[in-house]
């Protein structure tokens, strides 16, 4: 049945798939001689373990950039990053020390006198501690810039094209409570005491592009602002205070030894935990492809549906769109009012549990398809997430559609009425999170604007040529960063339709100046 429309626009106020904080400048020359962490009371109580965090994330200190966007480019992809991380995790403190080695191979044709690295984690204050930093031959670097996600790291010796820098980060992590309250933006990073989430927890190399630089975005209020390219990582999680029955939920499958869970991932954009005592395991192999749900004991029947619904997405855009390559996939029950998409693994919020009413006309059935295709429209092919949204978030929208023509076409009037007609959307469909004018007029041009626009494609271009198009677009781009250029040229391979009109009805001039 349909949904009340209250209801309703509180499932999308929910929905909104991003991470926000502010940046605090720290400037450093020498570095730090302790790892003490600043710590405050938390927002949530927690009566069954430690109650020290470092603050959440304000909004205060957030404002639009100054200098003009940078045009998204696809940057070279092989040979890849190489990240080897070791995380030792204190479950009841909701601390860990972490020792992460990067290779990173200089594919950028020039030579790079600075590098940089992006650090998420250190836009929660007192969240991020750095130790230590020294280069391949165990020199530290004595000074470097860290200033809100990323520090800058100069080099003495600049990295010639070809060449590779290896970098050994020493760190901790004092993991901030997650919010609960209702707002435009989650924030998965931290714990809360049914789970911990370590998403974006580590330094990561961002994208070069060639006389441009280094491709870093600042949070905003909504949207997604970090870029990833590919990379293999191979990490070591140990347990430290964890209950015995404690499930670990990543971004692959791993091997475990007692407390030590030891993973192996290629051609991954970036690698996820979550973490709880609480979880209940659901599982079935499809192909050569290990899917995971974890859900909570009081949801159990509402993550049945998630799982399934998981499932059946996952062989319809298998089929649809292209093979999907990596070994696992997992869906997670969210301890946070939002759905997030990461490498492997996506969260479904436990708003979308709560309204579950047995029936696939709700929005936990139709954010489940909607975070399952980010696995191909965001992990198999990625986008700025900042400059470009629509190049995923449309994809994933419109993906729901075909999840509902496909699997529930009883539903599927319910899909168009609710989940878009409801909203009006319009708005230029490649506008940047920072320009949107708000959380709403984001999501109706983005999203929503965009499905409508992906639709009026396929019917003017045929089944046949628009999943054409689809399947070629994922192969020529899967482990690249595309962009909307990329996008419509590998597009007008396609057809001979004039699509003149019709672009210029969804996207901004400026799209093609």
């Amino acid at each position: 049945m349909l949904m009340q429309k209250p209801k309703t626009y509180l499932i999308y106020f929910l929905f909104a798939l991003t991470i926000t904080a502010c940046g605090v400048k720290q400037t450093h020359t020498n570095l730090p001689e302790s790892n003490t962490n600043p710590t405050a009371e938390p927002r949530l109580p927690d009566t069954s373990i430690s109650t020290q965090s470092a603050p959440t994330p304000s909004h205060t200190s957030l404002s639009k950039p100054t200098e003009p966007m940078p045009s998204p480019t696809e940057v070279p992809v092989s040979p890849k990053p190489t990240y080897v991380i070791t995380a030792t995790l204190n479950y009841i403190n909701h601390t860990a020390v972490v020792t992460e080695t990067l290779v990173y191979p200089n594919t950028s044709g020039e030579t790079l006198s600075e590098f940089v690295l992006v650090i998420d984690a250190n836009q929660y204050p007192g969240a991020f501690q750095l130790i230590s930093i020294a280069n391949q031959d165990g020199e530290a670097f004595n000074t470097y810039d860290l200033t809100g996600i990323q520090i800058k790291i100069p080099l003495a010796n600049p990295l010639p094209p070809g060449e590779k820098l290896g970098l050994t980060l020493v760190y901790t992590l004092n993991l901030p409570p997650i919010s609960t309250s209702i707002n435009y933006s989650p924030n998965p990073f931290g714990y809360t005491y049914r789970q911990i989430n370590l998403v974006d927890w580590f330094p990561f190399a961002p994208p070069y592009v060639p006389k441009k630089g280094w491709v870093v975005h600042h949070p905003w209020y909504y949207g997604e602002h970090l870029v990833y390219p590919v990379a293999d990582f191979e990490v070591t999680l140990k347990l430290e205070r964890a209950p015995e029955n404690t499930m670990v939920a990543a971004s692959t499958i791993g091997h475990r030894e007692g407390s030590l869970y030891q993973y192996h991932l290629e051609d991954g954009r970036n690698f996820v935990f979550s973490i709880s005592h609480l979880y209940n395991l659901l599982e079935k192999t499809i192909g050569n492809t290990k899917i995971q749900g974890y859900v909570f004991p009081s949801d159990v029947k509402a993550g049945e549906a998630a799982f399934q619904a998981t499932l059946d997405a996952f062989r319809l855009y298998s089929r649809l769109y292209g093979p999907y390559l990596q070994p696992s996939l997992t869906m997670v029950e969210a301890d946070f009012d939002h759905g997030m998409e990461y490498q492997g693994l996506h969260y479904l919020s436990r708003a979308f549990f709560n309204l579950y009413d047995e029936s696939p006309k709700g929005y936990l059935t139709a954010i489940a398809a909607h975070e399952t295709a980010h696995q191909w429209w965001y992990a198999a092919v990625a986008n700025d997430q900042a400059t470009e949204p629509w190049l995923d978030e449309a994809l994933c929208t419109f993906s729901e559609r075909l999840f509902y023509e496909n699997i529930h076409p009883d539903a599927l009037e319910w899909w168009q009425s609710v989940r878009i007609d409801y909203y009006q959307p319009e708005g230029w469909v490649n506008i940047n999170i920072y320009d949107a004018g708000g959380y709403r007029p984001y999501v109706n041009a983005v999203y929503l604007n965009g499905a409508m626009f992906l639709q009026d494609l396929r019917q003017k271009i045929g089944d046949d040529a628009f999943f054409a198009f689809l399947q070629d677009y994922l192969a020529q781009n899967r482990g690249k960063i595309a962009s909307s250029k990329i996008f419509f040229s590998i597009l007008r391979e396609h057809t001979t339709k004039n699509l003149d009109e019709l672009i210029g009805k969804y996207f901004s001039p400026s799209l093609f100046p």
